[in-house]
């Protein structure tokens, strides 16, 4: 089965939506692309071998991969270098809204195709940074 995480980048965060087939999950918030001058990065797009993981100081998480992870962060929390987290909704100021709650629907959702024992991937797709896309960019005249 395959999840599929639409986002778009913004100075701020990178912002999504995340899909079971044609269903959306949940939103989601990572950290800025590093074309906005942050060292924290967003995970680069591609698709990726979820895997369930728990650790008895942590809690459960979603291995992205082999250097992502999908958890809870707390709204006054940041997400770091490549690091998915789910969000319920938003409020007018951009807060994130209901995050513990997003993971555990999210974990819920996955657990069931985890407990048949199929294969979980995630395709990341973007849309591109407005000025840095081709057309955007102003022309060099000699």
């Amino acid at each position: 089965m395959r999840l599929l995480l639409k986002r778009h980048y913004t100075p701020g965060n990178t912002l999504g939506r995340l899909f079971l087939g044609d269903r959306p999950i949940c939103l989601i918030r990572e950290a800025p692309n590093p074309a906005y001058g942050f060292m924290e990065k967003c995970l680069e797009e591609g698709v990726y071998e979820l895997e369930p993981v728990y650790e008895e100081d942590t809690g459960w998480r979603v291995r992205v991969g082999n250097e992502g992870w999908i958890l809870h962060r707390p709204p006054d929390q940041q997400p770091r270098r490549n690091e998915i987290c789910p969000v319920s909704s938003f409020r007018e100021n951009g807060a994130p809204m209901f995050t513990q709650l997003a993971f555990l629907k999210l974990l819920d959702q996955l657990g069931v195709f985890w407990e048949r024992g199929e294969i979980l991937d995630l395709q990341v797709v973007s849309k591109g940074i407005p000025y840095a896309m081709p057309s955007c960019q102003i022309p060099m005249y000699s």
